[in-house]
């Protein structure tokens, strides 16, 4: 297997065994035999459990949701976010009912921070640095709060309600503010 190969094969096995069991109860041994491969090859790619999930969100949705940071497309990647958190409720849910829940919570955050602070840039190229960062920041918890509750709620509301609710809340009120 190459590099990428054995990452995402670990990454797979990972999501397979957190379908059903929090990300702190797993051991890299269990992974390991779970993956058919070695205790180093695990160590030679990654830290830790923690890196590997971080791995998996990064390479799953972070690095989709750069071609979403502009105005006009910021609720598209939203879209994206919200369905990628449906499609992975299991891998989401164990993660956040981990010892580290606050994982998922700064995932959810530095992903919406960086959305918004793209949006922001795009509508106004020269916001003063500390105003882009505050919009960012404040935005940025109230999304991935928000997204932490519907998922904590088991995703009790349905998807395309949650995704019009976040519309309602953020639509124009970044521009807004910008003006």
């Amino acid at each position: 297997m190459i590099v990428i190969d054995t990452k995402q094969h670990l990454a797979n096995t990972l999501k397979q065994l957190m379908a059903t069991t929090p990300v702190d109860h797993i051991t890299v041994n269990q992974l390991t035999h779970h993956a058919n491969v070695a205790r180093n090859t695990f160590y030679y790619h990654f830290a830790d459990i923690n890196e590997l999930v971080a791995w998996i969100y990064n390479r799953e949705i972070v690095s989709q949701l750069a071609a979403y940071q502009q105005g006009q497309d910021w609720l598209k990647g939203l879209d994206l976010l919200v369905t990628y958190i449906e499609t992975n409720r299991h891998f989401c849910l164990n993660t956040f009912h981990s010892m580290n829940r606050d994982l998922l919570s700064r995932f959810l955050y530095r992903v919406a921070f960086t959305m918004v602070a793209g949006v922001v840039t795009d509508l106004k190229a020269d916001c003063a640095p500390t105003l882009q960062d505050e919009i960012a920041n404040f935005y940025g918890w109230s999304l991935a709060t928000q997204m932490t509750q519907w998922l904590v709620t088991n995703l009790e509301e349905p998807k395309q309600e949650f995704y019009q609710r976040m519309q309602r809340m953020l639509n124009g009120t970044i521009l807004h503010i910008l003006q």
